[in-house]
């Protein structure tokens, strides 16, 4: 969950060390959930020959309990062709999450703080809620959320998702991706000033 963690397994890929680096960045992981996602991702990825990215979403995207458990970080390669035949490899590094409210993780951030600058409180401590018209299907990022802190009892309302989350392409809703680590000014909107 650290920047700096991030960056070095980001370097494993970027040295060309390995294709990918995958790992769990929830607080506790419970082998039991993870572990068929994990075996459906290894399937699809040396099995059936597909990408990365794909097989992460395919795996992991569509197990709700494994996502629910853990986000999942992934940093990988990919090589695409040039229009005179060169090489070119690319390293991306995102965070697979599960948006749920009910337990303090907004879009998948379980990151996010309260807005009061005196008060900072974890999103553990802060109740949300959907604000406004309920959206499903592919538009469901489109929802707006209301929290109340249960430190400062400060109440936002009509907050939209913010920009650089994008829905994961699931059959479920309420899978989402982002670049990871988070820049200041990403960290700034879920209301992290430190």
């Amino acid at each position: 969950r650290l920047e700096s963690s991030a960056n070095v397994l980001k370097r494993f890929v970027e040295s060309d060390i390995f294709d990918f680096v995958l790992t769990f960045a929830g607080v506790s992981t419970i082998d039991t959930i993870v572990v068929p996602a994990l075996n459906r991702f290894i399937e699809n990825v040396y099995v059936y020959d597909m990408e990365i990215w794909d097989a992460m979403e395919e795996s992991f995207g569509e197990d709700r309990h494994a996502l629910n458990q853990s986000p999942v970080f992934i940093s990988f390669a990919t090589i695409q062709s040039g229009p005179h035949g060169e090489r070119k490899r690319t390293v991306d590094t995102r965070l697979l999450a599960y948006n749920n409210l009910k337990d303090g993780r907004p879009w998948g951030l379980d990151i996010y703080r309260c807005w009061n600058v005196q008060c900072q409180a974890p999103a553990y401590n802060m109740i949300f809620h959907a604000h406004g018209k309920q959206y499903y299907g592919r538009q469901w990022v489109e929802t707006k959320v209301r929290y109340t802190c249960l430190q400062c009892r400060m109440t936002q309302k009509g907050i939209p998702c913010p920009s650089w989350v994008h829905a994961a392409r699931s059959q479920n809703y309420g899978r989402v991706w982002y670049q990871w680590p988070l820049s200041v000014a990403q960290r700034r909107e879920i209301g992290i000033i430190q």
